[in-house]
């Protein structure tokens, strides 16, 4: 994990459109603080149960969001890309992450200090309006995840995955994919066997398409059908 800090705040062409909405001084505040943080695959961005001390944004790389269980079965909550910022709804409550985030590939963030993006909360109502939409927007994609883990079947839950990472994660179709079986199946709450042979089905069925890191959806319709049905 490298520390780099030769960038700057105010010429950063890869800003979320939220902080667009800071000053000047707003925006000393944010690079006087911020630490850019380089992370191999696999590395650790914050884990579930640590202290909650910065804000993360994303500025290169993907990485996944999970909830681990005490048997430490892990389902994945989300996905964070350029240039989305992680939140972190334990800064505001009992300063503890209440899930982990993990480089999927070479990923590139910013941290925030917490403190400081409270404080420009407080005073700032446009950059507060602009980060309660972007917050709101993350609680309905996890309501989604949710109402698809608990009332679809396998079938289902694997075509909302694919069609997830081909329209709302890469934006794609085909994509190149550094997510493993695992992490499929992570994503549909199910184990690795059952989403193996669910894509295996489907490919089969001539739905998708896979050659060892590249997925193609062959029928887009057809696999809308199979998660709208459930």
């Amino acid at each position: 994990m490298a520390n780099n800090n030769g960038s700057n705040c105010h010429l950063c062409m890869q800003k979320s459109d939220v902080f667009k909405r800071l000053n000047h001084d707003e925006l000393d505040a944010v690079n006087g603080c911020r630490v850019t943080i380089k992370y191999r695959p696999g590395e650790i961005i914050f884990k579930q149960g640590s202290p909650c001390h910065d804000f993360v944004c994303i500025v290169s790389g993907l990485a996944k969001l999970y909830i681990e269980s005490e048997c430490e079965k892990r389902i994945i909550i989300g996905f964070a890309k350029p240039v989305d910022y992680i939140f972190v709804p334990g800064a505001f409550t009992d300063k503890r992450h209440h899930f982990s985030a993990v480089a999927c590939e070479e990923t590139t963030a910013c941290l925030v200090n917490a403190e400081v993006f409270q404080n420009i909360l407080d005073n700032n109502n446009a950059f507060a309006s602009a980060f309660i939409k972007k917050v709101s927007e993350q609680a309905i994609g996890m309501f989604e995840q949710l109402a698809s883990l608990t009332h679809k079947q396998m079938p289902g839950r694997i075509a909302d995955v694919l069609l997830s990472l081909s329209q709302k994660i890469y934006n794609a179709n085909p994509f190149v994919t550094s997510l493993s079986r695992q992490d499929l199946a992570d994503m549909s709450g199910m184990t690795k066997e059952s989403a193996i042979r669910i894509l295996k089905t489907f490919k089969d069925d001539n739905l998708i398409r896979t050659d060892s890191d590249t997925i193609e959806l062959l029928n887009v319709p057809m696999l809308e059908t199979i998660s709208r049905n459930g």
